[in-house]
């Protein structure tokens, strides 16, 4: 099963940014120059519009404390990491609920398995016979 674009879009940026924020922790904050701060701006501005207002605006209250060199800003680094890890989970928890919810369609009703999830099912089952 193919994950929906706009899936497969957020799971690519919740990725970019756990990289971003990761670097900040090794790098340290100081040293997080405008690069850093205008993809913190980006990916916040791309959250806001896609739903994940709470987490953009942790990305804001970042920048802005990195900016004005607060000493808060490494507490704020590790809720933003929190969160942006707490919504790759849930973003993994809709992707299993939608192949489970057609696993369960799939065995109900077999003969509405269209040509392509056949072609999936049995490449997954060759997989499996690949692994043994």
């Amino acid at each position: 099963m193919q994950l929906p674009d706009e899936l497969e879009e957020l799971r690519v940026g919740l990725e970019r940014i756990r990289t971003l924020l990761e670097n900040l922790v090794v790098r340290g904050l100081r040293a997080c120059g405008p690069d850093e701060l205008s993809q913190i701006s980006s990916f916040a501005e791309h959250l806001e519009q896609t739903g994940a207002g709470h987490l953009a605006a942790l990305l804001f209250e970042l920048r802005k404390q990195i900016e004005q060199d607060e000493r808060t800003s490494a507490r704020t680094l590790l809720e933003t990491q929190t969160n942006v890890r707490l919504i790759e989970r849930l973003l993994t928890l809709r992707v299993v609920k939608g192949h489970y919810a057609t696993a369960l369609e799939a065995i109900e009703h077999p003969e509405s398995i269209t040509e392509t999830d056949e072609t999936t099912a049995s490449e997954a089952e060759e997989d499996e016979a690949e692994e043994d």
